[in-house]
């Protein structure tokens, strides 16, 4: 028995339809497979993240939550925080934490539709290629 790699992250989404957009038109990330859901608004789309998967499972009609404890982001590693930044913000996504450095490493934060932090990412000394 062995663990051999991250398959996927799962996130639930309150609007599918916009969080299906945001990940695949803004982000631009390629769909890997949908599993149609039983209801209207509880489809299931995959989405290669880079690296990994996140699924994206649609829960229209659900109350938020605030966890005290888990998910706390989901960082992207890119080659260019700024650029990255521009043409994200071209794209009409809204930073909450526009492109700084803490040493070296350069970020920015933005959140999906549902809320979920996102990080654009770039470390010379903290990069695992």
């Amino acid at each position: 028995m062995a663990i051999l790699k991250a398959h996927h992250i799962a996130l639930r989404t309150r609007d599918y339809a916009a969080s299906k957009a945001f990940y695949t038109e803004t982000l631009g990330f390629k769909v890997l497979g949908q599993i149609p859901g039983r209801t209207p608004g509880q489809d299931i789309l995959f989405v290669d993240i880079g690296g990994t998967t996140i699924e994206l499972i649609g829960v229209e009609g659900a109350e938020p939550t605030k966890p005290t404890c888990g998910f706390v982001h989901l960082a992207f590693e890119v080659d260019d925080v700024d650029a990255t930044y521009e043409a994200l913000k071209a794209k009409g996504v809204a930073f909450h934490v526009e492109p700084r450095s803490v040493g070296d490493i350069r970020l920015a934060f933005f959140r999906d539709p549902d809320g979920n932090e996102l990080e654009l990412f770039h470390s010379p000394s903290l990069s695992w290629k």
